[in-house]
């Protein structure tokens, strides 16, 4: 089953982040899918869909790379980064025009084959500061350097 499970990880990525295919999500995912990223807490396939639609909605190039995947029993793991142009608002963000880059690791646990599970950590600091709208103290913008 890992090879099924990693190729159905590797077009969910393809198709829903990269290409907006948001039909494929109610294949994809559990009824009861739940997302536990501190940043976006997602629940459903619905709640998918909106995740997805927010940003691509902020960044129209979005574009979702496996940088590393492997996968046990029911579970897969991805690291991955993702790349936009922030071009539309985003939170309330009004668009920055600025090119943005951002690593993140998934682990993904399978029902079936479907996803039921993800732990998601993704260094939305970095993505916020590369956007300019978060400073750390004592540091210059080199976001836009």
């Amino acid at each position: 089953m890992p090879d099924k499970h990693e190729a159905i990880i590797r077009r969910m990525v393809d198709d829903v982040w990269n290409k907006g295919n948001l039909k494929l999500v109610d294949g994809v995912f559990t009824a009861d899918y739940v997302s536990h990223d501190p940043v976006n807490p997602t629940r459903g396939p619905q709640g998918v869909k909106d995740l997805v639609n927010k940003y691509r909605g902020g960044f129209p190039d979005l574009r979702l790379d496996i940088d590393e995947l492997f996968s046990t029993g029911d579970r897969v793991v991805v690291r991955w980064h993702c790349s936009g142009t922030h071009l539309k608002m985003l939170e309330g963000i009004q668009p920055t025009g600025r090119r943005v880059t951002t690593p993140g690791i998934s682990i993904y646990r399978f029902q079936g084959d479907r996803i039921a599970e993800d732990h998601t950590n993704w260094d939305a600091l970095g993505f916020m500061q590369q956007l300019g709208v978060v400073t750390l103290p004592g540091k210059a913008d080199r976001a836009g350097a």
